[in-house]
């Protein structure tokens, strides 16, 4: 979705990326691949995607969480906001989505029970799952 945005606006891209920073009028960001890490760069405006490596998540605290109760939730119409009815919705998108597929939950992984040989059977996986 992202290349089609940038090439609608005519903005270059930055997609994929697991860390961003902006500097002056230039953004730059780092990819992940099988064959490494790049490092990309952009002059603003861009359109960029992030994976799930961009943030920690930060959790709120006990506190934060009872103010964020209270706090009243400021709801805008169309009209409000400057934008007309017939600028949005599906009827003016796009694009259709076509499918979905969940991402599939992340399988359980190997226990090493250390009877004095554990450090022997991580190095026998690791090797075997080519990670070193």
């Amino acid at each position: 979705m992202p290349a089609i945005i940038a090439e609608y606006l005519g903005l270059p891209q930055l997609t994929h990326l697991r860390k961003v920073s902006i500097e002056g009028g230039k953004i730059t960001g780092e990819r992940e691949t099988d064959e490494g890490v790049f490092t990309l760069e952009a002059t603003l405006p861009a359109v960029i995607s992030v994976n799930e490596k961009i943030n920690e998540p930060r959790f709120p605290s006990f506190k934060g969480i009872m103010a964020a109760k209270k706090k009243e939730v400021t709801v805008l119409t169309l009209a409000e906001i400057g934008v007309e009815s017939d600028e949005v919705g599906l009827a003016n998108a796009g694009s259709t989505v076509l499918a979905s597929t969940p991402k599939p939950a992340k399988t359980a992984g190997e226990k090493v029970t250390d009877e004095g040989e554990g450090g022997n059977q991580i190095v026998q996986y690791l090797v075997a799952q080519k990670i070193i």
